[in-house]
């Protein structure tokens, strides 16, 4: 901290300036000595402000002049800002230093951003996994990566979201990109080779749609089997046609398990989906609702259908079909008899929100966020006594997902649940616009 010198400073110069016009009094020019004195402090200040402005234009490399009084405090304080500033330059290279070296350390690429989104600097990972040189500094990442993938994930900037893409550098290969946002608008990209991970999600898919379709044939052949001993078979004893019933029920089972082992296998290769018709919502719940009715005809289910818009859907209908169809068989299958179930469809500029309402048994908040994982049951006893694989919501979230679409789920145990099917705003077409419209 600088001692604040300039009241006794003053004081001194006043003194100064009093002696000057004393002594000039005495000796009859008091004026002329009172003007002398003014120049002398005026040549002195000067002398001492050309001083400091020649230490400036030196870039202030050295230590500043040595001064006494008001200028000595000046030189005092840039000497301090001088020390100060020196030290923290030195701290911020030490840091810049061991982050650039921690950074080229890692096995992940990373890239900087200019705000106009141009490459800045890149670490020897990030070299290495895009083939980068030098003379990329300064172009524009979106000239290197051009995957449409890449391009609505960068413009979108969701940094709580990852893309994967197809290596441009090496076609064989892939990668995951994380992007962060910083400052005026700065991007910081973090890029890992997920190519192993990819073949390894490429061998399960392909192990699971071998072994379905190599189950797929010795099932056919028990089903049918099973059936034609049933049905002429009406001599047989009781307890092997008791066996048999339970033969052919646990058969179906297993097909309906490969089934949707295949269908979901299917949606996986399917990573962006291409068909893109008009669905219209109403008529699409109307006939999933008649075919609940048929599901349910003993258990007496009031199933309803109410329509809030009359927009429609982009998409492809079978798969549609199939995701509402797993949602409201869920309800009927929960449900207690008699209850309520409500199909619900709504647009707004917001987007598109297919709903199922029921009054079932409702499920615990902590079950929720893993109900669309395969397999995951909350009840494992009843889930399998009421027939299900364990498979059907997590093909309803891959069917929303090639929709742009996610699953929204709220529930209370005991008083029923609402699954929402919740579309981009692009994905709704509005009552006038032509069927074969395209996104």
């Amino acid at each position: 901290m600088i001692r604040d010198i300039r009241r006794p400073y003053y004081r001194n110069l006043l003194i100064f300036f009093a002696a000057v016009f004393t002594a000039g009094f005495l000796i009859g020019y008091p004026l002329q000595a009172l003007l002398a004195a003014t120049l002398l402090t005026l040549g002195w200040q000067l002398f001492q402000q050309g001083r400091l402005i020649k230490w400036l234009r030196n870039g202030a490399r050295s230590e500043p002049p040595d001064a006494g009084g008001l200028w000595g405090m000046v030189f005092d304080h840039f000497y301090s800002v001088q020390r100060d500033h020196r030290q923290q330059v030195r701290h911020y290279q030490t840091v810049i230093s061991r982050i650039q070296t921690s950074t080229q350390a890692l096995r992940d690429g990373v890239i900087q951003l200019d705000r106009q989104g141009a490459l800045e600097w890149w670490n020897p990972a990030a070299e290495k996994l895009l083939s980068l040189k030098p003379l990329d500094q300064g172009q524009l990442l979106t000239n290197l990566l051009r995957d449409p993938a890449f391009i609505r994930f960068y413009n979108a900037g969701e940094m709580s979201e990852t893309v994967q893409l197809e290596n441009p550098a090496f076609p064989d290969r892939y990668i995951d990109v994380s992007m962060t946002i910083y400052g005026k608008g700065e991007r910081l990209l973090l890029i890992r080779d997920t190519t192993r991970i990819k073949q390894l999600e490429q061998m399960r898919q392909d192990f699971v749609a071998n072994a379905s379709h190599e189950l797929k044939t010795p099932l056919t052949v028990l089903k049918g089997y099973l059936e034609s001993i049933l049905t002429f078979g009406g001599d047989l004893p009781p307890a092997l046609s008791k066996g048999l019933i339970n033969m052919e029920a646990q058969t179906q089972r297993m097909d309906n398990l490969v089934n949707d082992l295949l269908v979901l296998t299917r949606l996986d290769a399917e990573v962006q989906h291409s068909v893109r018709q008009r669905v219209e919502v109403g008529d699409l719940l109307e006939k999933i609702a008649a075919d609940a009715r048929e599901l349910s005809s003993d258990r007496g289910h009031r199933i309803s259908v109410q329509l809030d818009s009359d927009a429609a859907l982009q998409g492809d209908a079978s798969e549609l079909h199939s995701a509402i169809s797993n949602l409201v068989y869920n309800a009927v299958n929960y449900s207690p008899d008699g209850s309520e179930i409500q199909l619900k469809w709504n647009a707004s500029a917001a987007g598109g929100f297919i709903s199922i309402h029921d009054e079932g048994i409702g499920i615990d908040p902590r079950h929720i966020p893993r109900l669309t994982e395969r397999f995951y049951r909350v009840d494992p006893g009843r889930s399998s006594a009421r027939g299900g694989t364990g498979l059907g919501l997590a093909i309803v979230k891959h069917i929303l997902q090639h929709h742009q679409a996610r699953l929204d789920i709220a529930s209370v145990p005991g008083r029923g649940s609402v699954f929402t099917c919740c579309f981009p705003a692009e994905r709704v077409l509005a009552v006038a616009e032509r069927a074969d419209k395209t996104a």
